[in-house]
């Protein structure tokens, strides 16, 4: 039995619900997530309404926020180092829609012993609808 997102568009297979969310995501989520057979941290939402703006296409704002999450969840999944976005450009290709599916594709560039530079797309439909690339500053959580 496939899982659910809310509403009634099924969960595709592998996807597990993030369950360590900080408050802003918990309120811009659920965001979900699977490890692929070559160990590639895949994230991943479903568009509802509550993500669209006046045009009935997803906020920019929330494309945003999604990507820094799976880009910054991509760092964390290869480096085991937290991190905190330093700069994130941003190219938006083409609209999500409610009911889409959109994953993440990340590739962690370099890292440094501070810094981390990475870049990656979300893709809906089948086709890329938004890319970014981004330099995360190392931080240590302490104690």
């Amino acid at each position: 039995m496939n899982k659910k997102t809310p509403g009634t568009h099924p969960v595709p297979d592998g996807f597990e619900i993030v369950e360590r969310k900080a408050p802003f995501t918990q309120a811009n989520g659920p965001f979900y997530e699977k490890i692929t057979g070559e160990g590639k941290l895949i994230r991943a939402f479903r568009v509802e309404e509550r993500h669209l703006n006046s045009i009935k296409v997803v906020h920019g704002g929330m494309m945003m926020t999604f990507a820094d999450s799976a880009l910054a969840a991509s760092v964390v999944h290869e480096t085991g180092r937290r991190c905190v976005t330093i700069k994130m450009n941003s190219e938006f290709l083409s609209p999500a829609r409610e009911g889409d599916w959109v994953e993440s594709d990340v590739e962690v560039i370099r890292s440094t012993r501070t810094v981390v530079f990475v870049r990656g797309e979300l893709r809906a439909r089948g086709k890329a609808i938004f890319k970014a690339d981004a330099i995360f500053h190392y931080v240590h959580v302490g104690a």
